[in-house]
């Protein structure tokens, strides 16, 4: 190699090393990198330039508030969209590295460890520890400290109130096993049995599947769809459903007004990751990436959670709705060991309902 190629090679390399040299920010043993002070990330993130592109599973309108008040608390300009039905092509232009926007939604039932080898080694764990973010450390994953949960979803028990007698109110799962709920009284959604897989951290897997398999015995209207669900029960058809989105039971009784749809949350209740976040590998700007993880996890941005969500915000954030609802109640908890579990136990869920299979 000549002078001229080697003074080259020694500006490139210098180049490459100076942002991290300049805002505080090393690399651990494991290639993770963190800043050395909150001050050092936003100077790092003020630095870039473009707009902050972000993914997330929410409603639009939730969304677009989120940007405005990160925008307005930094002055860096972000877009976000609403994850939508778009899980699966987002996954393959990340291992394509086509995909574009800085932020990812992490979809679990497609298997977050499919995300990883595409997702920036940035330590939220590290920094969360040390307080250099205000992240509960609870919402990172420990094996993977570049991945966040900003939110999460419980499953309650939705009833018709003008429907089903106030002696039928379930005060335990057991009572939607009364023969007085049989022949088309209950709803089960077949399109998602997450709820009841979760049970399995406290109850284990055979006793969630014998219940389940009890619970078809009770001959419920299965359904597909917890909107649609929800709006048919409002509607007077159905007395009571199964587990489900607590957020979607709340949501539906607002929007259309109808305070008779009423929601249980039944011990232990089953409370699972949501808002998974991490930062594309590819970013050009991943400390303004991981400065919005951060205000994501905040008191802003989680009051917008609870709110347009609704009741999205964490479990682990003080104050949120889903903390406060669940305070001095038995949970379980879906935490990161657990959540490649669900998928596999709601197809053996479905599997105890027997449903007719085509033969080939």
């Amino acid at each position: 190699m000549n002078a001229l190629k080697c003074l080259l090679v020694a500006a490139c390399g210098t180049a490459l090393l100076a942002p991290a040299a300049s805002y505080g920010a090393e690399k651990n043993a494991a290639g993770f990198l963190s800043y050395t002070s909150h001050e050092e990330l936003v100077k790092a993130a003020k630095a870039e330039s473009g707009t902050l592109m972000v993914t997330l599973s929410h409603t639009q309108a939730a969304i677009d508030e989120v940007m405005k008040l990160f925008t307005a608390t930094y002055g860096i300009k972000a877009e976000g969209q609403e994850v939508g039905q778009t899980d699966s092509r987002i996954l393959l232009e990340l291992k394509a590295g086509t995909h574009k926007h800085d932020i990812v939604h992490l979809e679990e039932e497609l298997g977050l460890a499919n995300y990883y080898p595409s997702m920036n080694k940035i330590d939220f764990l590290g920094m969360a520890e040390k307080k250099i973010l205000d992240i509960p450390v609870k919402m990172i994953n420990p094996k993977q400290p570049n991945v966040v949960a900003v939110g999460s979803a419980l499953a309650g028990v939705s009833y018709n109130a003008k429907i089903l007698p106030p002696d039928l109110v379930p005060k335990s799962y057991e009572d939607l096993l009364n023969p007085r709920l049989k022949n088309g009284q209950i709803w089960v959604d077949v399109s998602q049995a997450s709820g009841l897989a979760a049970l399995f951290v406290v109850w284990g897997k055979d006793k969630v599947l014998d219940y389940t398999k009890k619970l078809g015995e009770q001959k419920p209207v299965w359904t597909t769809g917890a909107t649609r669900s929800i709006t048919a029960m409002a509607a007077g058809e159905y007395a009571v459903g199964s587990l489900n989105h607590y957020h979607s039971v709340i949501r539906i009784r607002d929007q259309r007004k109808a305070p008779h749809v009423q929601a249980v949350l039944l011990e232990p209740v089953p409370v699972r990751l949501n808002q998974i976040l991490s930062v594309n590998g590819s970013t050009k700007m991943p400390a303004t990436a991981a400065l919005f993880i951060e205000f994501a996890a905040g008191d802003k941005v989680q009051e917008v959670f609870d709110r347009l969500g609704p009741i999205k915000g964490s479990v682990f954030k003080p104050g949120s709705l889903p903390n406060k609802l669940v305070e001095g109640k038995q949970i379980a908890f879906v935490g990161w060991d657990d959540i490649d579990e669900i998928e596999p136990l709601q197809k053996r869920i479905f599997e105890s309902w027997n449903f007719p299979v085509a033969a080939k």
